[in-house]
């Protein structure tokens, strides 16, 4: 039986851009090579319209239905998007409309526990090779107090990989949960990718191994000698160390010889071939370790250059307050566009005519 695949992600106001062109496919250069972008016109959204432009409407909808008039805080978690999905032979046995069944079903689980008007968008991508949706769920609890903490805390995570499975059976999708482990640590779908990869490769070596092992008794056995029985004997005559059998027996004795030989010969060069499988074996063992080594510097190099991107952003954000402050223009739109703080134009902007030191003047504000 298949599992149940639920993931979750934190969003915070940076990142909304960068899920937003993901989810909604507005580039066709991803760095995720699964993606098919010729497929992509088969994805959608079980809530078209809600979430066009990712950053202002969820924030919006935010700003709008949120208990107190308090601003939100820069770093808080605007967004929880979840990825549901399941293995690749699960979705092999449902057509399109069971496949949507699938997907409306987890959306509603989600949408009776959590709130419909909370759930911003279910994107459904059928341009990968697994079938998956993105579920953004904005964290607004009981009194409509944004806190990711407080409603997807550690009991309610349980909650959700005991209940939604539960919840998808009911609906007729055969599914199990995985398994329970409150101390694993949440990966990232480039890391979850990565590990079902290097699972999938130890499961085929492992696979080839077995295959060898069931052709090595096989021939084993074809050279296996049969059960020792006796040969009648006479003693030669006047000679002492010598015995007489019959001419057929003799040839039975050496065609016993003879396999006896082939098969020692057999049996050490199969022996040989299954040295070289296992460290073929250990050798593919070690290179998923190095792999894994190699995945965890890169997830600290890229936490290093977030906190890097963050800190140039907060730094080209007080720029800009300063400029507004102090000569009562901003940052130009591109500056802000570059540095992540504001959406991309879709409109290409018109040549300025202006004269290089108008222009100049613009973006340094006047000269003292």
């Amino acid at each position: 039986m298949s599992f149940v695949v639920a993931h979750m992600q934190k969003m915070k106001a940076n990142n909304l851009i960068g899920i937003g062109n993901h989810n909604q496919r507005k580039t066709e250069n991803h760095s995720n090579e699964d993606i098919d972008v010729s497929r992509s016109n088969l994805n959608y959204d079980l809530l078209e319209g809600r979430t066009k432009n990712f950053k202002t409407d969820i924030q919006d909808f935010v700003n709008e239905n949120k208990a107190t008039n308090r601003a939100t805080r820069k770093d808080a978690v605007l967004l929880n998007e979840w990825i549901i999905s399941s293995d690749k032979g699960f979705f092999d046995t449902l057509d399109s409309k069971q496949t949507k069944d699938f997907f409306e079903s987890a959306k509603d689980y989600f949408a009776e526990k959590f709130g419909d008007e909370n759930i911003r968008y279910g994107i459904v991508h059928l341009d990968e090779s697994t079938p998956h949706m993105h579920l953004g769920v904005v964290p607004f609890d009981d009194q409509q107090k944004l806190s990711a903490k407080r409603v997807f805390n550690r009991q309610a995570l349980q909650e959700i990989q005991e209940e939604l499975p539960e919840f998808l059976y009911e609906r007729g999708f055969e599914l199990e949960r995985g398994q329970s482990n409150p101390e694993r640590k949440n990966l990232s779908v480039p890391e979850y990718k990565t590990m079902k990869d290097n699972l999938r490769s130890m499961e085929k070596d492992q696979q080839q191994t077995k295959q060898e092992l069931d052709t090595f008794k096989k021939e084993l056995d074809t050279f296996r000698p049969s059960r020792e029985t006796k040969i009648p004997k006479k003693d030669a005559f006047l000679r002492k160390d010598y015995s007489v059998v019959k001419n057929t027996d003799l040839e039975e004795l050496e065609r016993a010889a003879t396999l006896s030989k082939g098969y020692r010969n057999e049996v050490n060069e199969l022996k040989s071939e299954r040295r070289t499988q296992q460290e073929k074996q250990y050798e593919a063992t070690s290179k998923v370790h190095d792999l894994d080594l190699e995945n965890r510097k890169l997830k600290k190099e890229n936490q290093r250059l977030q906190t890097l991107v963050h800190s140039m952003q907060s730094l080209v954000r007080q720029v800009d307050e300063l400029m507004e402050r102090k000569f009562g223009k901003h940052l130009p739109d591109k500056w802000l566009e570059r540095a992540g703080l504001k959406e991309v134009s879709e409109k290409t902007p018109e040549r300025s005519h202006k004269p290089i030191k108008e222009r100049t003047d613009e973006m340094t504000g006047p000269s003292r």
